[in-house]
């Protein structure tokens, strides 16, 4: 396995695409791809209650990202830490205390979709693999 400078395994880079679970979402993904002349080189799809998540890799990164939000498809790269949580007053809240509590700082955060009680959201934090691990195994995406 490669390795980054600092000694932690290298990740592959990925796109996190959130679309509602209905017939015709995989194809606006591959057809937004296509138009940009973008290949995709390894895709995984799965539901999430009323959401499909489909996590993709491509021949260009930067150039699907900008092709997806053209196409008005929510999307974020791999080091976002993506999860869910009830979208109800006070549940984001009590994720941004967890990490300030053991120093997390957040550096960029998205809510990307809400949908049938639950919210999306995507966040980038100064130690995203400690964020993974303060969250519920259940709540990552």
């Amino acid at each position: 396995m490669s390795q980054q400078p600092t000694g932690q395994p290298m990740r592959e880079g990925r796109i996190i695409v959130i679309v509602p679970d209905e017939p015709g979402q995989l194809a606006r993904v591959a057809a937004a791809l296509a138009e940009e002349e973008i290949n995709i080189e390894a895709i995984d799809g799965r539901r999430a209650g009323e959401l499909g998540i489909i996590t993709l890799t491509t021949s260009d990164d930067d150039a699907a990202l900008l092709a997806l939000l053209k196409a008005n498809l929510r999307a974020v790269t791999s080091d976002a830490v993506v999860f869910h949580l009830p979208d109800r007053p006070g549940a984001l809240a009590g994720v941004a205390q967890l990490f300030g509590q053991h120093d997390l700082n957040v550096r960029t955060i998205h809510i990307m979709h809400r949908l049938a009680g639950q919210a999306i959201v995507a966040v980038t934090t100064s130690d995203d693999d400690l964020a993974r691990t303060l969250l519920d195994s259940e709540s990552l995406l």
